[in-house]
């Protein structure tokens, strides 16, 4: 049903039958109104006859007067006789002309048109009520059918940013791992590496949100090229091999056995016998400039020592601790110098390792390569504010945007109703 139609008066949907039924009445309504106007002629006659015959009588007494007057007073009172007469005939004229059956059958119309028109009514407000019900469920309708179409976008957005989520965190893992490599283990190269990795994730992206990020990396990456290389693997293998030629250096005041020949094949009996026990006898001479020989148990510790002293300088160099490598190498100079032959070309060469060793820098300065990193948490963070912001706003249009409730529609459609069919009742009581 058309909201327009329903809006107009429910009279000028139909023909009205109370004017019908006026227009029938007016007939019975002029006969009375004839019959009362003769009714006030009539007394209105008797007045002025009664006043006239006082008058007579008061201006001409005597019984001649007298009996004139009263005889004008019986003529006059027969003719207003006869005009009611008259009247009261032509008003039973009227009343025959009206067949009761007519009438019955006027009123029955009457009160079905009226009974009619409050039917009509009642129709009338509830549909009117029943448009606001539909408007209503309309409009609750239209607010589902748009957040569901935001959260649709929310999916979609959040599918769509899925896999650029995933190499956003990988990027920040390689990030996170060239600054770990470079702060904790001192390793440029590694770093270097993880940021080249880096870079080569944020120029696939192809997003101009992070080319401040790619920009960072090539800075980091060009200070890290000034920093110096240090291969810890080839110098830890170097202290390892100076461990292992501990145990033949020489101590002071000690000549160095000779290396044993072999004995020829053609040689006769007195020279393998010699050979025999020169296998099982050693022979150590005291050195004139020492004073006392160390003892042997004194000599494994001074090799125990400095064994200990050159896994002191690898562990500190493995550690990146300059201080603790400087003072290790320091102390392994010193036991040299004082308790091993100088002389020897092995101690030589020990002490030309452990000086060569002094002069690398374990820890040289780094540079600070988290700008890259801290750059692209900040992009992320502010992406992901921007997206958790959409939805909120959307939330926010739809409730300002949220139709009241169809049940407070429609109680004030029936409360303003409802004096228009007590007056209509009242109406059709009064018609009746």
């Amino acid at each position: 049903m058309d909201e327009k139609q329903l809006n107009h008066d429910p009279e000028e949907l139909a023909p009205n039958p109370v004017d019908d039924l006026l227009q029938e009445k007016k007939p019975a309504s002029s006969g009375k109104g004839i019959a009362l106007l003769a009714l006030l002629l009539s007394v209105a006659a008797i007045g002025v006859t009664g006043w006239q015959w006082w008058q007579a009588r008061v201006s001409a007494p005597g019984d001649a007067t007298q009996v004139e007057s009263l005889n004008l007073l019986q003529d006059r009172q027969q003719q207003l006789e006869r005009s009611v007469a008259a009247l009261e005939s032509e008003f039973e004229a009227a009343r025959a002309s009206l067949d009761s059956a007519d009438l019955s059958r006027t009123n029955e119309r009457l009160q079905a048109a009226e009974n009619q028109l409050v039917g009509l009514r009642g129709q009338s407000a509830e549909d009117a009520a029943s448009v606001d019900a539909m408007q209503g469920s309309v409009r609750s309708l239209e607010q589902r059918i748009s957040a569901t179409e935001s959260s649709l976008v929310s999916v979609a957005t959040s599918n769509q940013n899925s896999s650029l989520e995933l190499e956003m965190a990988e990027i920040d893992f390689l990030l996170r791992a060239a600054n770990e490599r470079l702060q904790l283990f001192t390793d440029p190269v590694a770093a270097d590496l993880a940021l080249q990795a880096a870079d080569v994730q944020v120029e696939a992206l192809n997003d101009p949100m992070l080319l401040s990020v790619r920009q960072l990396i090539a800075e980091s990456r060009q200070e890290l090229a000034t920093v110096p290389r240090i291969d810890r693997v080839k110098l830890s293998a170097r202290l390892t091999n100076l461990q292992l030629n501990v145990p033949a250096l020489p101590f002071r005041g000690e000549v160095r056995q000779q290396e044993k020949t072999e004995l020829p094949e053609d040689a006769g009996w007195w020279a393998t016998f010699k050979h025999t026990l020169a296998s099982l006898v050693t022979v150590r001479r005291r050195v004139p400039e020492e004073k006392s020989m160390l003892s042997l148990e004194d000599k494994d510790y001074l090799r125990q020592g400095l064994w200990l002293q050159l896994e002191s300088a690898r562990l500190a160099l493995m550690r990146n601790d300059a201080d603790v490598y400087s003072a290790s190498l320091d102390r392994v100079s010193d036991t040299v110098d004082q308790f091993f032959h100088n002389g020897s070309s092995d101690v030589q060469a020990l002490l030309l390792e452990i000086s060569a060793l002094k002069q690398v820098d374990i820890a040289p300065e780094m540079s600070d390569i988290s700008a890259p990193w801290t750059k692209l948490r900040q992009l992320r963070d502010s992406r992901r504010l921007l997206q958790s912001a959409a939805p909120l706003k959307i939330e926010e249009t739809a409730r300002e945007a949220e139709p009241p409730a169809v049940e407070e529609v429609v109680e004030e459609t029936t409360g303003e109703e409802n004096p228009d069919d007590t007056g209509g009742s009242t109406e059709g009581e009064g018609a009746g």
